[in-house]
């Protein structure tokens, strides 16, 4: 294929974003996705290598995914802005064959245009998997005290989109990295963690990844050595996600985060947040290293306010002593799986003798429990004898909260609360769109039930957990580190919910905990504060 030269005026990121679409255009785009092969825009290239805000003299670049160059050619183009001898050695790793010609000519393009500045450039392209091609350097001393085998070439500085797909825990990549994994890995992870371990001490890092790593239980292994290894210097976040990667229609929640290995914790972390790739009109502040690193009860999240005031809020909850656990309370997700159950899922409770109430999401409104409640064809019953035995939950008090919400929607928690007085059964069937709260060793009082589903739905606690989940799901292991008041103010909470149902949930929570008197909010209206942005 004749692959064109570059335009006397372009530059090396244009060239690069240019040869970008041709491939695009010449090749299937569902093959580039099943290769996780998203190009990274020229906006968002230029923003990545401006992060590296100092060069050293002498610079090893690794990018483990190059595509068409886009990323290094972003970086070279603002070595070019420095007055300074650089020389510059970058490993360029690239699996697919067709994207290597492209690959050349933007590497090319890069070292003639740093050559003419004086700039000392050598580039090696590897036609190899990044992850197997390196495993031997990543089995160190981390994990095995008395194994370190130091790579032969360390890097001061990676830049990198990595590939985006799910591995088999069996495939060679996750055996591979077996001890960074929990579950269904993802590429993208181990991307991460490879390129970390090849690394110089004190080198930087900056990678424009998904931000599902940031919490959940798959992830938390890897939390664990990533946070180990990186002191996080900087971290952007998008208000869209829509426009991030808009030519792949790719609306996955992404973050660029910018690291430094085995670099002391700052006690700032600069946070910047954008509509989407122009970056013209950011919000930019500074929040402490304990906001985004979140690493109590044996649990570790990175969490991301997206304002100062959001950053403040995590303070107040952190504040709160207690956790599900401290107050011998269970979070389980609902054991009915539809497709599971067919057979005995049944459209009403009086087409079969012996059968139960279903509950859906659906079934929460107003923080109470409505059923029956038609929505969508979806069965009210099911059928309780010995093929639902194990799925059938006993009727007790329970806080329900939906796992699902939509993006468009003011609060990621749901919940409300199912309270035995009002179910004459012995079961209920919770569906698994449903997670639920409960005392296994005992019950439950109505007060108990209502302050917790209270808090759960106020903005205040919604604001904390869109801080540690960028998406919409709500997992049972981010509600089960949730800060808490105590008990006794939980039941505080709840008699006067269940005195008032018209009442302010946020200002009850305020004026109940004292948040008002809060150091940093003071001198701020924490009702307007908690406004959704």
């Amino acid at each position: 294929m004749n692959i064109p030269e570059r335009n006397l005026k372009e530059s090396l990121p244009e060239y690069a974003e240019r040869l970008s679409e041709i491939y695009s255009a010449n090749y299937n785009s569902n093959l580039r996705k099943g290769r996780g092969q998203i190009f990274t825009p020229i906006k968002i290239s230029s923003f990545m290598a401006d992060l590296f805000d100092s060069f050293e003299n002498q610079i090893n670049l690794l990018d483990p995914g190059a595509g068409t160059g886009i990323l290094i050619a972003a970086v070279c183009e603002k070595i070019l802005t420095e007055n300074k001898n650089i020389s510059l050695t970058i490993d360029a790793y690239e699996n697919d064959s067709n994207l290597l010609p492209y690959l050349t000519k933007t590497l090319e393009e890069c070292k003639k245009e740093l050559e003419k500045g004086n700039f000392d450039v050598k580039y090696n392209i590897y036609n190899e998997d990044f992850i197997l091609s390196n495993e031997a350097y990543f089995n160190n001393a981390y994990f095995h005290k008395n194994i370190l085998k130091i790579p032969e070439k360390q890097y001061d500085i990676v830049i990198s989109n990595p590939p985006y797909f799910k591995l088999r825990k069996d495939s060679s990549h996750s055996k591979a990295m077996s001890q960074i994994i929990y579950g269904q890995p993802n590429i993208y992870a181990l991307f991460m963690a490879m390129a970390t371990s090849l690394t110089k001490s004190t080198g930087k890092l900056v990678f424009i990844i998904p931000r599902s790593f940031c919490s959940g239980l798959y992830y938390k292994k890897f939390r664990k050595w990533f946070l180990d290894q990186i002191s996080i210097e900087s971290i952007h976040i998008f208000e869209s996600r829509k426009e991030i990667f808009e030519k792949d229609q790719i609306l996955q929640e992404n973050i660029i985060l910018k690291g430094k290995k085995n670099g002391q914790e700052k006690n700032q972390v600069k946070i910047s947040v954008s509509k989407n790739t122009n970056f013209n009109n950011m919000d930019i502040f500074e929040t402490s290293y304990s906001n985004i690193v979140y690493n109590k009860n044996d649990e570790i999240f990175i969490r991301i306010p997206s304002s100062i005031t959001d950053s403040k809020l995590l303070e107040i909850m952190d504040s709160w002593p207690k956790i599900l656990k401290d107050l011998n309370l269970k979070i389980s997700t609902g054991p009915v799986v539809p497709f599971r159950s067919k057979q005995i899922l049944i459209d009403q409770i009086t087409d079969f003798p012996e059968s139960v109430p279903l509950l859906w999401m659906h079934n929460i409104q107003n923080m109470k429990v409505v059923w029956p409640r038609a929505k969508n064809k979806k069965e009210s019953a099911i059928i309780s004898d010995k093929r639902s035995k194990k799925i059938l939950t006993p009727v007790k008090n329970y806080v329900l909260i939906n796992r699902f919400s939509s993006k468009e929607q003011n609060r990621r928690l749901y919940s409300g609360v199912l309270l035995k007085s009002d179910f004459p059964y012995e079961f209920v069937g919770i569906e698994n769109h449903l997670n639920y709260i409960y005392r296994p060793n005992g019950e439950l009082n109505e007060f108990e039930a209502f302050g917790i589903a209270a808090l759960l739905n106020t903005r205040l606690v919604d604001k904390f957990f869109r801080s540690i989940n960028g998406n919409t799901q709500v997992n049972a292991t981010e509600i089960r580190i949730l800060p808490l008041p105590d008990i006794e103010t939980i039941k505080k909470i709840g008699k006067k919910v269940l005195s008032d149902d018209e009442i302010d949930l946020d200002k009850l929570v305020i004026e109940i905990i004292g948040i008002s008197n809060f150091t940093n909010f003071k001198n701020i209206n924490i009702l307007k504060a908690l406004e959704v942005n």
